[in-house]
């Protein structure tokens, strides 16, 4: 029975041996895995940097040539729309003086005849 226990004993031992030596090697094998990862994705985000940057800049281009244009055309939006106004309200300016007129002149005429009556 010493010697059952003993080819036990030694039989673990090198199967404890072997799952360290796998575990091990499993182990090696991610480190390397995720150095090479943080490799890639530091050298991707420095190709996105790179290449983010000349974009930023065409950006702020187009969008300050956009925001000129928007005031370009806000302005004259303005200008159409005053011009409109005074279109619009001329006819009624001219409505109230020719109202005062036809007043002032139906009352010339009413106290003409008055006059010319008696």
């Amino acid at each position: 029975m010493d010697s059952t226990v003993q080819i036990s004993l030694v039989v673990l031992i090198y199967t404890t041996a072997i799952l360290l030596i796998l575990i091990a090697i499993f182990l090696i094998k991610l480190i390397h895995t995720s150095t090479s990862l943080a490799k890639n994705l530091s050298k991707t985000s420095e190709m996105i940097n790179e290449e983010l940057e000349p974009t930023l800049a065409e950006l702020k281009v187009t969008l300050s040539s956009i925001n000129s244009i928007v005031k370009n055309t806000d302005s004259q939006i303005e200008k159409v729309k005053g011009a409109m106004d005074k279109v619009i309200c001329m006819p009624f300016m001219i409505g109230q003086k020719m109202r005062g007129l036809f007043s002032g002149l139906k009352e010339g005429l009413s106290l003409g005849i008055k006059l010319f009556r008696r």
